[in-house]
């Protein structure tokens, strides 16, 4: 391989909020009778200018699917621009309007923002370049209620999915997803996918992993909706380990069951919990499977690992043994061995409350792959093809962070790998687009670059008629695999070929995105003239971002090995672009980040920021911006990538204590401005938390 592609780390901690809305009263329940179920679902992906989101369009038709099977009439609607969008709400709420007793659903995908604590919705054509705009160019949500408030129907659920990041240059810290419900209707329920002010996950499958939950839940007979959104909530909350968490705002104090008792209870479990290809398995099997994931979404990790143990203690049918591989790799956490395997139950609370509480209960099991799979190593072709798969996955894992202890050399492991996706892709069940970048990465790295490039090639195009988000992401792969295969030149033709299709209105690819692409591949590569070329282009065409096309400037330089002009150029991008908000993308975000992106730069990352000490004594603002990022840089870079860089342990408590200090004056210097957000007195507080119990443990 030529080079690596470096993972940022992020320098600020993640804050978590836990919003969780309930009402009480005294009143007697009322149990809704429908007379009349309508629905109108958008999703928007394919915006102009902001990007394609993967998931809204796919989250659009498998809900519109998901309630037409619940009888509701549905106006499914996707890519909508502004006026439609605004024609299909008053349509929808003429429906409404027509039957006093009815039931109304409206569903939401793709960008949602706030601004002075109103939300708004963005049609795909939505041009913004100033939040002043936001009020003519999308659609408020206080619109949708209003409407529905004017129908006067029986009871009406707004479901919102669009809690992502806000797309918009000019986008302040306070427009970070979605505002609390401002005036609700009576009769009514409003979803939020996350908690007002976080920002949600798209997902890495078909759908995000909200709407997926709630799909699942929503069909889930004889329920209360209620119930329904009691047990998306816990769900989401399970997957994303407490990261998202759904807020409910209800204004409905009766009953509404929109799944009739149907299926009998095997039925529904493997509907609603069996996995994907495990549909020629006996039932008995599948229902232990079934059985062991709905466990696990439950929280219970130990129960559902349980499960498939008492099934197949012998580890001796296939198909529970693919199971269990599948199962290890997405609720165990791996020693560092990958031969041994922790799992939690959380009883009947979340992860943090069980945690923190002390009732979380959790054991390390044994699971010696190298001896399991033996048995049924002799006829790889008779086995069920999702054994195949799941051992794909099981070796790749491995290969990624393969542990010396292991059986077998890292080159067998990764034949290992190679060997079982193939037999997978032979069964035409290789559709994953994380494994498919799994085989694609396992070619390159034994040097079948033209074959990598082949299998991807012949993906993108089976999705591009199945899946255009996940087609889109494999071709963005392809161009990462002729880089990291060091042929940036036939990388640089991909790009080229794209920007020409996106100039000639043929390709609804990122332009900026593609640029982007480019003069980070030229960086990589040492290519200045392509760098020049991409980097220009981002200039001229997109000057409202120059100062992230500036920092590119900035990161070839050390990449070029430039020390000195990197320091110069870090000292005039941070006097040009002063620092609005310590939340919002800022220079010192970009500068430093680059500086971690190359081992040899840390220490120049430390040199900058105490320069710029340095240089503004008695400025509050400066010095709390850069005691703040000192620490952060420092802590990062010791826990993330000191075992890189070779730092001792009793030098990296050093250096821990020396960022939980600069975090202290962060925290003092910052408590001397007028305006504080408390926000940042939140993040601060959880640094501080975070560096003393480093401190703690390593004791």
């Amino acid at each position: 391989m030529a080079y690596s592609t470096p993972r940022i780390p992020y320098l600020l901690p993640l804050v978590f909020y836990l919003l969780l809305f309930g009402i009480s009263s005294s009143i007697a329940p009322v149990y809704c009778q429908d007379t009349g179920r309508f629905a109108l679902v958008i999703g928007n992906g394919n915006y102009e200018g902001m990007g394609k989101l993967a998931n809204p369009v796919n989250d659009a038709e498998d809900m519109g699917d998901t309630l037409s099977s619940l009888g509701f009439d549905v106006e499914v609607v996707t890519d909508a621009g502004l006026e439609e969008m605004e024609q299909r709400v008053l349509r929808f709420r003429d429906k409404l309007a027509t039957s006093p007793g009815s039931v109304g659903v409206f569903f939401y995908a793709g960008h949602g923002v706030q601004s002075g604590g109103e939300n708004y919705l963005l049609p795909v054509d939505a041009r913004i370049n100033s939040e002043s705009l936001l009020r003519t160019r999308a659609v408020p949500l206080q619109f949708v209620l209003d409407s529905l408030k004017e129908a006067n129907n029986k009871i009406n659920i707004v479901i919102l999915d669009a809690c992502r990041d806000n797309p918009f240059s000019w986008a302040r810290s306070s427009s970070r997803g979605l505002a609390v419900v401002g005036q609700q209707p009576p009769g009514s329920i409003v979803v939020y996918s996350t908690s007002a002010g976080r920002v949600a996950q798209d997902g890495t499958g078909r759908n995000s992993v909200f709407t997926e939950e709630l799909i699942k839940h929503l069909s889930t007979p004889g329920i209360d909706i209620s119930e329904v959104l009691r047990r998306t909530g816990e769900a989401v909350q399970s997957k994303t380990g407490g990261a998202q968490i759904p807020a409910v705002y209800s204004q409905f104090f009766g009953f509404l069951t929109l799944a009739e008792e149907g299926p009998n209870e095997e039925d529904t479990l493997l509907s609603n919990y069996l996995p994907s290809f495990f549909d020629e398995a006996p039932r008995d099997v599948q229902l232990a499977i079934a059985s062991a994931e709905q466990s696990a979404q439950s929280g219970q990790r130990l129960e559902g690992w349980n499960t498939l143990m008492e099934a197949d203690p012998s580890h001796s049918d296939p198909y529970l043994v693919a199971a269990k591989l599948r199962f290890l790799l997405e609720y165990g956490e791996p020693q560092d061995d990958y031969l041994k395997f922790s799992f939690y139950n959380t009883g009947d609370k979340d992860y943090e409350t069980a945690s923190s509480s002390g009732t979380l209960e959790q054991k390390t099991m044994e699971f010696d792959l190298y001896a399991v799979i033996q048995r049924f190593s002799a006829k790889p072709e008779g086995l069920p093809p999702v054994l195949a798969l799941e051992l794909g996955n099981f070796y790749y894992r491995v290969y990624q962070n393969y542990p010396k202890t292991w059986p077998l050399k890292k080159e067998e492991v990764r034949a290992q790998a190679t060997r079982w996706y193939e037999v997978a892709e032979r069964s035409s069940i290789l559709v994953g687009e994380l494994e498919i970048r799994g085989y694609a990465t396992l070619l390159a790295d034994q040097g079948k670059l033209e074959e990598a490039v082949s299998f991807l090639r012949k993906k993108i195009q089976f999705f591009a008629d199945h899946d255009e988000g996940t087609s889109e992401n494999l071709w963005w792969y392809l161009v990462d695999t002729y880089s990291i295969g060091g042929r940036p030149a036939e990388a640089f033709r991909e790009l080229d070929e794209q920007i020409r299709l996106v100039s000639a209105g043929k390709s609804s690819y990122n332009l900026p995105s593609l640029y982007e692409k480019g003069a980070e591949i030229a960086i990589a590569h040492g290519k200045k003239d392509n760098f020049e070329r991409y980097v220009s282009n981002l200039e001229t065409k997109y000057p409202d971002q120059k100062m992230k096309w500036e920092a590119l400037r900035h990161r070839y330089a050390l990449r070029s090995g430039d020390t000195k002009g990197a320091q110069a150029l870090a000292e005039r991008l941070y006097q040009r672009y002063p620092i609005p908000s310590i939340l919002k993308e800022n220079i010192l975000e970009y500068i430093l980040n680059n500086y971690l992106l190359y081992p040899e730069s840390h220490k120049e990352g430390i040199v900058f920021l105490d320069s710029q000490i340095k240089a503004n004594p008695k400025d509050s603002q400066k010095l709390f911006e850069l005691y703040m990022y000192r620490s952060m840089y420092q802590f990062r870079t010791t826990i993330e990538l000191g075992g890189m860089t070779g730092i001792e342990r009793e030098r990296a408590i050093q250096v821990i204590r020396e960022s939980l200090s600069d975090l202290n004056k962060a925290e003092a210097f910052y408590k001397k401005l007028t305006n504080q957000d408390q926000e940042i007195l939140s993040i601060i507080a959880e640094g501080k938390k975070e560096m003393e119990k480093t401190l703690q443990s390593n004791r």
